[in-house]
């Protein structure tokens, strides 16, 4: 069994640091299913079974696991010890500061996993933010800002694997299905367009395809509809614009084509459970 004092669930979020693991153990025990994984291996030597596929894995290799991905471990040898970050797919949106650079986080759409040998001091920075998140997380909940800490703490581990991810990708042959390709297209579209643009049928447009198959794909791949992506992607835009204190409601509700500011405001709530009003006094208090 894991070590259950090295794991603690908020928000979704689960961390184990420098995990000891025994010879026999099963990746339910280790990898949340319903979840993305990050793992690197501290030591020792792992071979497991993604998706009908064997990997190994040893010291400084880190591998990034799809959500709803099937894991099976076959072999371990030495003393093997790892460290690893889970999430749901819906805590990136819930917990971004600003707006995710879309094309660097393709990993998290991709169907099979991608594994990547680190150079010491790369492996090295990844564990001290795993480090990091742990001792963040582990801060008592009596601190007045527990929640700020884990969230900066969660966006700076995110970007840091982005870019190490963007560096070693160069290196490796990443294959991406036509449907994986297609998604990114969307997702590079949304990014651009978001603002102003709420219905599916323009995205389907610019890609030259119909509602139906961009729907279709997009929830094939990712198992969130094409709406739902839209709908995130407008609710970051609006956190970014209400940290501006000179930018007004109304200003708001116009910038993000709203009809008006009751709909802004309660499709808004519906997200977050707070007005726009209240985020924003929520983040003079912070």
């Amino acid at each position: 069994m894991v070590n259950k004092n090295s794991k603690y669930n908020y928000l979704g979020l689960v961390v184990h640091v420098h995990v000891n693991i025994p010879s026999r153990i099963s990746c339910d025990e280790l990898l949340a299913v319903s979840c993305f994984s990050i793992m690197i291996v501290n030591s020792g030597c792992l071979c497991i079974k993604i998706q009908n596929t064997a990997i190994t894995l040893s010291k400084n290799e880190l591998i990034i696991i799809p959500i709803l991905t099937s894991c099976e471990i076959l072999n371990l040898s030495g003393h093997l010890q790892v460290s690893l970050v889970s999430f749901p797919s819906t805590f990136i949106i819930e917990n971004s500061i600003c707006r995710p650079p879309i094309g660097y986080f393709e990993f998290f759409i991709a169907k099979f996993p991608t594994k990547l040998s680190l150079k010491n001091e790369d492996a090295a920075l990844v564990i001290d933010l795993f480090k990091l998140l742990d001792e963040k997380r582990k801060t008592s909940e009596k601190h007045l800002f527990k929640k700020e800490l884990v969230l900066f703490s969660f966006n700076l581990f995110l970007y840091e694997l982005a870019a190490i991810y963007g560096n070693y990708s160069r290196f490796i042959k990443i294959k991406h299905s036509r449907k994986e390709k297609l998604v990114m297209q969307f997702f590079s579209i949304l990014e651009a367009n978001c603002r102003r643009q709420h219905g599916v049928k323009f995205y389907a447009d610019a890609l030259f395809i119909t509602k139906g198959h961009l729907t279709k794909t997009v929830k094939e791949v990712t198992k969130k509809t094409t709406k739902q992506f839209i709908e995130e992607a407008l609710i970051v835009e609006a956190r970014i614009l209400l940290q501006n204190e000179n930018c007004t409601i109304l200003q708001i509700v116009e910038e993000l084509q709203f009809s008006n500011a009751s709909f802004f405001c309660n499709f808004f709530k519906k997200y977050t459970s707070m007005s726009p009003s209240e985020y924003r006094s929520s983040l003079k208090i912070c």
